[in-house]
């Protein structure tokens, strides 16, 4: 990562209705003015130009140009972005053009080191753009535009300034432990209360790593009482194979749907049932009740039109400590006294007629699932940090803890207690990227996409 004029598509490759081609360095309006035509001699910045991209005499394609000046860009320097028709051989011939007139391939990530580099961003909010673009839920997107607009950042920099004025206070204490006259600040409090703060920003961290990954929901019973009807149901295709004979699924499906803006994965399982001889039914049944272990939410079916088994409370007992829904399944072919014995065996718990075949009170399910999501915190008052930045943090949040436990015991020897000090504002330098070494930057900018 140089001073060179970079290059890179900004937008998916593929048919769509334009590409955007965005050149950074000091020589990008200089580039465009080689190969964009008409511009005028004094282009204004920020201010689209319609024009032609020539390589000489022959046209490629039509296109609209802007300048950016430094520092009011995205990378702090001097840019210049062509938007133009999306086809892949014109946006190649183009970027050839570009790199002919002195640019070069950008790297991934670049775009956003150069902004990082020239104080546009801080390593917090570079971040955030890349964990942005890689959002997959609506709350995720909104807390990591909230990073990008610096709310990680200041929760960060108030952690600074606290370890700051304790410092100086440290220091001063130790220049002048001879002055009889020097006036004692209180300590400890302010600590308290900035660990206290990040001890919130690591609780809602937990929150945000379900947001990436998104909700895990099981669908769970006996064999045979219409999982794989609720499950292509659910996604509107059929996924599962259906069979009115037992045991049909010998292993979890799963697929992915959004609800809402909130990524769900839902899982068919083979159904449960007493061990039989046959290995790969069991195998089947052990990984369901792994998946069941492992669910944020469970949808559990028992049979309407056929009495309890032993194992549906089987079943029953593994879900004591999930989110579930208990449906009753073929309510078409329901019996009244069968329903009567579901709602006795399972006190406490609604449950609910569905038909997974002709569809009957499916948005009981849909509801469900989107109640599960509505009981995430709210995004728009959350920050989000990323695996990095939560290990950082947990470090610094021990670091602070043991700064207040030194100064509680009432130690003397306030060199300690700076040295402490001093070793957390370097983890601070680590997460804003005030410091640290190369190859951590590197590897940040590494795993953006090229173009960003």
């Amino acid at each position: 990562m140089d001073e060179d004029a970079i290059v890179a598509l900004a937008t998916p490759p593929g048919q769509a209705g334009i590409a955007v081609v965005r050149i950074s360095g000091s020589q990008s309006e200089a580039i465009v003015r080689k190969i964009v035509r008409p511009l005028p001699a004094r282009v204004q910045a920020r201010h689209s130009y319609h024009g032609f991209i020539r390589d000489r005499a022959r046209r490629i394609d039509e296109c609209l140009a802007v300048v950016f000046k430094a520092p009011r860009s995205y990378s702090g320097e001097d840019m210049a972005e062509i938007s133009m028709h999306s086809n892949l051989f014109v946006v190649e011939e183009v970027i050839r053009l570009i790199c002919a007139c002195g640019a070069r391939l950008a790297l991934p990530g670049e775009f956003t080191y150069r902004a990082f580099r020239n104080g546009k961003l801080d390593l917090l909010q570079a971040e955030a753009v890349n964990d942005l673009i890689r959002a997959n839920s609506r709350a995720g997107a909104l807390m990591q535009f909230n990073n990008l607009e610096g709310r990680l950042s200041k929760a960060v920099a108030q952690l600074r300034a606290v370890l700051l004025q304790e410092a100086v206070r440290i220091e001063t204490r130790i220049e002048f432990a001879e002055d009889q006259h020097l006036e004692e600040t209180a300590a400890g409090g302010d600590l308290a209360a900035a660990a206290a703060v990040l001890e919130k920003i690591l609780a809602q961290s937990r929150f945000t790593e379900i947001l990436n990954r998104g909700l895990h929901v099981v669908i769970a019973g006996r064999v045979n009482v219409g999982k794989s009807s609720l499950f292509n149901a659910l996604l509107l295709k059929e996924r599962s194979i259906i069979s009115a004979l037992p045991g049909t699924t010998r292993d979890y499906i799963q697929e992915s749907l959004v609800l809402n803006g909130f990524p769900f994965h839902i899982t068919d399982m083979a159904g449960i049932r007493a061990a039989s001889g046959d290995d790969i039914e069991n195998q089947g049944m052990q990984r369901s009740l792994a998946k069941i272990a492992q669910a944020d939410a469970v949808i559990f079916m028992v049979d309407a039109s056929q009495p309890l088994a032993e194992t549906d409370r089987e079943i029953y007992a593994l879900l004591a400590a999930k989110k579930r829904l208990l449906l009753a399944n073929k309510s078409d072919q329901a019996r009244a006294g069968i329903v009567r014995n579901i709602r006795a065996a399972f006190p406490g718990e609604t449950v609910h007629l569905v038909s997974a075949r002709n569809g009957k009170n499916l948005d009981t399910a849909v509801n469900f699932m989107k109640g599960v999501s509505r009981q995430m915190p709210d995004p728009s008052g959350q920050t989000m940090v990323n695996f990095r930045q939560k290990n950082l943090l947990e470090k610094l949040l021990n670091q602070m803890n043991r700064i207040g436990e030194m100064q509680a015991l009432g130690l003397e020897a306030p060199e300690l207690i700076a040295e402490e000090i001093r070793r957390g504002l370097d983890l601070i330098g680590e997460l804003t990227g005030t410091i640290g070494p190369r190859d951590i930057l590197q590897g940040v900018f590494a795993a953006f996409c090229i173009g960003k």
